[in-house]
């Protein structure tokens, strides 16, 4: 059997590594650098806690993903600086079942830079480094004998992907592009949108050890520096980091951990997550196809599992999550599955 993976962002990359370890032969296209899009640019943040906002399937696939991710590092022998940080909620209202409040002496040592006097604590949350996690996952695909080849999708349809210069690759064909699903040939249909996300890294690694959340924003702590973000902008694919947005984020930031206003500014980016009508991924059978994408603020986190369910549904034929199903809202749009 053979595989083509439209997308080298994380999820493709996490989906085209679990089809070669399952004997499949496949070919990974990429228009430009793998990862160098939302997968790289991302906080990192594994939080399916707090992502979630309260029980039921976003909470329980996303606690199956990350308990996943040490197992699914280790066996590439990837260390892209996983980390079990914890993470804590600052507001009224308790974020889960699991969350305790957290204050006084222990909250000063968790992050001694945080204005709260009390907040909610999940220490079982991650964080990852994306810029080492994208390029083990690749380095483990090319170990496995993935072609990983630039090229430009015309178009897909069952059994093959044709190219923008004519040439047609054939298999089973996987499409994983982000934010750019609904501009894929024979996918124009499918509705996904990129939602922009200005960052910003700060010079400071004694703020906070664990992943705080607050009102508006949050803080990653990275060995070398704090990630903060984050804006929701629907610019459709407007690149480009603005002033209104890195003093938004800044804004939150410092009313989060006033320290960090000596902190030395280090670089700003943007990216575009894939979202979805209602948040959620588009992972499944699509006329002809598969898909994996829409993962919007959660496509780190959800990689593993994905790759593992969809993987599986494939060579197996076994079910894929009901709330995942394209075919949720898609049927309006006059697609088969």
């Amino acid at each position: 059997m053979a595989a083509v993976v439209v997308g080298g962002g994380l999820v493709g990359l996490a989906v085209a590594l679990e089809l070669a370890r399952r004997g499949v032969g496949v070919t990974c296209l990429e228009r430009s650098v793998p990862g160098a899009e939302a997968s790289s640019a991302a906080a990192g943040i594994l939080a399916p806690r707090v992502e979630a906002h309260g029980d039921g399937p976003a909470r329980a696939l996303g606690l199956q993903s990350l308990a996943l991710y040490e197992g699914w590092l280790e066996s590439m022998g990837a260390s892209p600086g996983f980390r079990r940080s914890g993470a804590l909620v600052v507001g009224d209202t308790c974020p889960d079942a699991d969350a305790r409040s957290l204050s006084g002496a222990s909250l000063s040592r968790i992050a001694p830079g945080l204005a709260a006097k009390c907040a909610w604590w999940l220490p079982d949350e991650a964080v990852v480094d994306t810029r080492r996690l994208v390029g083990g996952v690749r380095d483990a695909c090319i170990a496995l004998g993935v072609r990983v080849v630039t090229a430009t999708v015309h178009r897909v349809e069952r059994g093959g992907v044709c190219l923008i210069d004519g040439e047609i690759i054939p298999g089973e064909v996987v499409v994983c592009a982000g934010a750019w699903t609904a501009s894929v040939g024979g996918l124009e249909g499918v509705p996904v949108r990129p939602v922009r996300g200005q960052l910003v890294a700060l010079g400071d690694t004694q703020a906070t050890s664990a992943v705080v959340f607050g009102p508006g924003g949050y803080l990653v702590p990275r060995t070398d520096e704090v990630v903060v973000g984050s804006t929701v902008e629907e610019v459709g694919f407007t690149r480009g980091v603005t002033a209104v947005g890195v003093r938004h984020i800044l804004d939150h930031a410092l009313g989060l951990a006033p320290s960090l206003a000596d902190a030395a500014f280090l670089r700003s980016w943007s990216n575009f997550r894939p979202g979805s009508p209602d948040g959620w991924p588009l992972v499944g059978a699509l006329a002809g196809v598969w898909l994996a994408t829409g993962h919007y603020r959660n496509g780190v986190l959800l990689a593993p599992l994905t790759a593992k369910l969809l993987v599986a549904a494939m060579l197996d034929g076994d079910p894929l999550p009901a709330a995942w199903a394209p075919d949720r809202f898609l049927r309006r749009a006059g697609f088969g599955v």
